[in-house]
């Protein structure tokens, strides 16, 4: 018996179902992505699931095939904020597609490379789809949202755009002594493959054995005082901190590495917050 599948079908269907398991796993570790960036992920999700229609591939290219397309999906939506942040978004998506799969197995499935086509018209598939989605909406509602909520958003600096993960303390207020600009607090580590060479080269070495800053990169050394001690921290000029509800301008990008992964790319104040209307 053959099963014909249209692939126009096939691609929205999976397009639509990826972005409702996208914010799923982003609601599980408490982070949020942009519009396009979820439209990157569910488009990157949709091509994987073309796998079906490939030569039967041996089970361990298989299981690669799967992996690989998972965190591809993942990255192309929220970005790799952290190792440890990266593997916690891309298990929650992998268990809320099996989640997804055993709600609705029914007989006459059929799969192939690890992709699983099942017997359902498109408006049924997604209305489970939305059925996961709303269960753990309401779980989270009921029980409390695990760690913090961290929220997407972009830092311009000059020669980079960075798609960070922004996170508001409302006991965090470095400002620059000199000329009372807020502070944003960036963690190095995690976007570190994103900033200009010339940056990267002076941060490295830096953090490395406290290098004077050159005079062309505009750096300047804000004071920080935290539960830990009192540091110095170089920060150079951002033109705006972005998200979809407002911006900034006018205010510093402070780079620091910590000895432990953090939750956030970016922490913030509650100036801030206001003017980016997130509070």
């Amino acid at each position: 018996m053959k099963t014909v599948i249209y692939l126009d079908e096939l691609l929205l269907t999976n397009f639509l179902a990826a972005a409702a398991l996208l914010l799923g796993s982003g609601l599980l570790c408490a982070r949020q992505c942009s519009g396009l960036r979820l439209m990157a992920g569910s488009a990157a999700a949709a091509a994987a699931s073309l796998g079906i229609l490939l030569p039967e591939l041996p089970e361990p290219a298989a299981f690669l095939y799967k992996v690989f397309t998972c965190c591809a999906a993942v990255a192309a939506a929220y970005g790799v904020p952290g190792l440890r942040n990266f593997v916690q978004l891309c298990v929650w998506y992998l268990l809320l597609n099996l989640l997804l799969c055993g709600a609705v197995l029914l007989p006459g499935v059929q799969s192939a490379n690890l992709c699983v086509y099942l017997p359902l018209s498109p408006g049924r598939l997604l209305l489970c789809c939305g059925a996961v989605l709303a269960v753990l909406r309401g779980v989270l509602f009921c029980f409390g949202r695990a760690g913090t909520r961290c929220f997407a958003a972009v830092l311009e600096l000059e020669g980079a755009a960075l798609s960070v993960q922004a996170f508001c303390d409302t006991g965090f207020s470095v400002q620059d002594p000199l000329t009372g600009q807020a502070v944003v607090l960036v963690y190095y580590p995690a976007v570190r493959s994103a900033l200009p060479p010339e940056l990267r080269t002076f941060l490295d070495r830096y953090f490395a054995c406290g290098t004077a800053p050159p005079s062309e990169l505009r750096v300047r050394l804000v004071p920080c005082t935290t539960i830990a001690g009192h540091c110095v921290l170089p920060a150079v000029p951002a033109k705006a901190l972005r998200t979809s509800k407002g911006s900034a301008a006018g205010i510093l990008a402070a780079f620091c590495r910590p000895e432990t992964q953090q939750p956030w790319t970016a922490l913030l104040g509650s100036e801030l917050a206001v003017q980016l209307g997130i509070r």
